[in-house]
């Protein structure tokens, strides 16, 4: 479920930004051709597409991932005080 979701996900985005998708396609045609599919050995070769897939990850997560910590000292972000003890959570959505 998680592969076919992320994979929506990408499709999704390839869709809303046509320029996103022309860019990683220029860079898999500088680099494969039309010769072949890529590889696990091609990624260090296709940032851009290797970007791409990391930010349909980030984009639209299919589940929280993000994990409680335990505030061990009185802290501050963006003007809010945050107290020692406080368990706190990102907001991976």
């Amino acid at each position: 479920l998680q592969t076919l979701t992320t994979i929506r996900v990408f499709f999704l985005a390839m869709a809303s930004y046509p320029a996103v998708q022309a860019r990683a396609q220029a860079e898999l045609d500088a680099v494969l051709g039309q010769e072949r599919l890529p590889t696990p050995a091609d990624r260090a070769q296709l940032p851009y597409v290797d970007a791409v897939l990391k930010e349909c990850m980030r984009w639209r997560p299919i589940l929280p991932l993000a994990l409680p910590h335990l505030v061990l000292e009185e802290d501050e972000y963006r003007g809010w005080r945050i107290p020692a003890g406080t368990v706190v959570f990102a907001n991976s959505w």
